[in-house]
């Protein structure tokens, strides 16, 4: 690779705030040493040397798990977003990059680490979810783990960077906001809580104020056997029922603590 190109990615690294990693700026001139060696000559004429410099940055960081400024990555290519993502796609497939991105990586370069166990978790439930079609529904594909970050960022009170996160989703708007609707959906039917991680925690929670209600109801001689053998019958409430509205119950608590929290 040319001198003059290698200075050129340094400085870009530099403005990028990316300097104190160490790691970045060799494998952003690995990849830009492929892309020269890989393209053809009119290939990629659409892309000037800041654009490509730029965006082999971005790959590398991407590679690595490294923090992204995106923005500032728009104003130092010269392009607009459209182009910038399509120029970007044009060199993972030249580059033969096909990593998938995973919720850890996702959080790191949006700036939103505090969300990643829970969106993890979402993404867990959501498989749960949406797998009972019985569909064949290929979760690696990028836009399941950005969604789950989104959807995590917003649970969590925290500002979702959603201009940030669509690129990552490999969607288009229109499908990101069919995408959303149906998370929605997921969403209201309380499945998120009740995953195979949500369950953990949530599940204790209720069971706890089952057994703390339980307790109540004993200490106010509704339990007790003594009580139950004076009852007239149609007073006496089956187990079940009794179980059922005690859940119930448990349940309403736990939403009331989780709002005033």
């Amino acid at each position: 690779m040319a001198t003059g190109d290698n200075k050129l990615l340094l400085q870009l690294v530099q403005k990028l705030g990316l300097a104190n990693y160490e790691s970045l700026a060799p494998k952003a001139t690995e990849l830009q040493r492929l892309l020269e060696i890989r393209s053809s000559s009119g290939m990629m004429s659409t892309l000037g040397d800041y654009a490509k410099a730029t965006i082999c940055i971005d790959l590398a960081s991407s590679l690595l798990g490294l923090p992204f400024d995106t923005d500032t990555a728009l104003k130092l290519s010269g392009l607009r977003k459209t182009a910038y993502a399509n120029g970007r796609r044009t060199l993972e497939k030249v580059l033969d990059i096909n990593k998938t991105l995973g919720i850890g990586e996702i959080c790191v370069q949006v700036g939103v680490t505090q969300v990643q166990q829970e969106a993890a978790t979402l993404l867990e439930a959501y498989k749960q979810y949406a797998g009972q079609g019985g569909a064949g529904i290929d979760f690696s594909h990028p836009q399941y783990a950005t969604m789950a970050v989104f959807q995590a960022c917003k649970r969590q009170k925290v500002k979702p960077p959603k201009t940030k996160l669509l690129p990552f989703s490999h969607l288009k708007p229109a499908q990101w906001s069919m995408l959303e609707k149906n998370w929605e959906k997921f969403l209201a039917t309380g499945a998120a809580d009740m995953g195979p991680k949500g369950a953990n925690t949530r599940g204790v929670v209720v069971k706890e104020l089952a057994a703390r209600g339980e307790e109540e109801e004993q200490a106010n001689g509704g339990g007790s056997s003594a009580a139950r053998k004076h009852a007239s019958p149609e007073k006496i409430e089956p187990y079940q029922s009794w179980k059922k509205r005690m859940l119930e119950k448990a349940y309403r608590e736990l939403e009331l603590q989780r709002g005033s929290g």
